[in-house]
């Protein structure tokens, strides 16, 4: 088993959510004696508000030779933490054909979002996940984002160092019906062991739960689920 999971963001306003989703899967693998890696971004780095940043786990159950290689040089989970990412950039780069599964956060019909895919991308895609992460997500204050909650949690975020430990609970907010509903639909890890490493495991049961599939067949796209 071996598995590049890559999570599409933009950068500082949505960086935690992106962050958790990675940490959380690479945590949760290595509990379950699997081998793991999760970096962040080195590739496009300096992160600036809004552009689109990617934050990255690998996992298998041989030991990963590659691990000072930052960028996922073959994805085949990939986690767009905001809809408007599907037409903004080719997040299946050496992605073998067939074998992506794509998570989007939206409300919108799987069958809508396909419709953005390319040909070329569309030779990749395997599955495509659609997830209301906002609306299932835990609302706290105004909002489950936090850069519109609250400016100044952001901040304390951003004080975090790669390599320390977080200032914030991991698994909070969007992050977590989004791990529920990647974990739910790839079915590698247990997800019962992955709700332990999530600080909203409510949450994170939602979007296991509550998810859209689009299985993707040469043939044409055809919903399931």
């Amino acid at each position: 088993m071996y598995h590049e999971l890559t999570v599409w963001s933009r950068g500082i306003i949505m960086d935690k959510e992106a962050r958790d989703i990675a940490s959380c899967v690479a945590s949760a693998a290595r509990s379950l004696g699997y081998h793991a890696e999760n970096v962040s971004d080195y590739i496009d780095d300096p992160d600036r508000t809004n552009c689109l940043v990617r934050r990255y786990a690998r996992i298998g159950d041989e030991p990963i030779l590659d691990r000072f290689v930052y960028e996922n040089p073959t994805p085949d989970w990939i986690v767009l933490v905001e809809e408007t990412i599907v037409k903004a950039v080719n997040f299946f780069r050496g992605t073998p054909d067939g074998s992506g599964v794509l998570v989007v956060n939206s409300a919108r019909d799987p069958e809508y979002l396909v419709k953005f895919l390319p040909e070329r991308m569309l030779a990749k895609l395997r599955k495509l996940v659609v997830v209301d992460a906002v609306d299932l997500a835990e609302q706290r204050g105004r909002s489950p984002w936090m850069f519109v909650r609250d400016l100044g949690e952001l901040a304390y975020d951003r004080m975090s160092t790669e390599g320390a430990s977080e200032r914030l609970p991991v698994g909070m907010g969007i992050a977590a019906p989004l791990i529920g509903a990647l974990v739910a639909t790839t079915d590698e890890l247990p997800i019962d062991k992955v709700a332990e490493v999530v600080a909203d495991k409510d949450a994170m049961f939602r979007g296991a739960e509550r998810h859209r599939v689009l299985e993707y067949r040469a043939s044409g796209a055809a919903p399931v689920g």
